[in-house]
């Protein structure tokens, strides 16, 4: 009888430890969305280009907090999709690209933020970009609300901040220099 008592509280406490503790979730885009022509157009800059990550480690960094739930991401993998995304945009505009280039930007994701409201989920993401040779830098945010779901949030916020870029006259100044 005592021992199935222990029993019981044992279990009780395991399942009620199991409640309140915190679930960790990886906050990540999902995929690119592409830019129209339309919304940024052609870039007549012949001058080749390339990018690397301003991130050095690969840590997981605490992004949110809602209730249990704590988000966390990992900015060197934001970074690393975010260079994807822009170089093929860029290739689309006719920019050559190229990873031997000496026209070097280094772009590094300073910050992410998941914030929730009553009708939608807000991602904001702040991107800095940079010539290698440090004459220029610039942030750019990308900040988007979704109703539909937090994902949709976090690909809509990159896709601004790479549409911030591309539309930038002073990036498109420094990359044609």
């Amino acid at each position: 009888m005592i021992a199935s008592k222990k029993l019981i509280f044992i279990l009780l406490m395991v399942t009620l430890a199991s409640f309140l503790s915190a679930c960790s979730h990886v906050a990540y885009p999902r995929g690119p969305i592409p830019v129209k022509m339309d919304v940024v157009g052609r870039l007549d800059i012949q001058k080749e280009i390339s990018f690397e990550n301003g991130v050095t480690d690969a840590k997981l960094t605490l992004v949110a907090v809602q209730g249990a739930y704590k988000w966390f991401a990992n900015y060197k993998e934001w970074t690393n999709f975010i260079i994807t995304q822009l170089e093929n945009e860029l290739r689309n505009r006719g920019v050559p690209v190229r990873p031997e280039s000496e026209n070097i930007y280094k772009l590094k994701v300073e910050s992410v933020g998941l914030f929730w409201g009553t009708w939608a989920t807000r991602c904001i993401v702040n991107v800095r970009v940079e010539r290698k040779d440090g004459t220029w830098s610039k942030t750019y945010e990308g900040n988007n609300p979704s109703p539909a779901s937090l994902y949709r949030a976090i690909d809509g916020a990159v896709y601004r901040a790479v549409v911030a870029i591309l539309e930038d006259k002073d990036f498109r100044n420094s990359i044609s220099r």
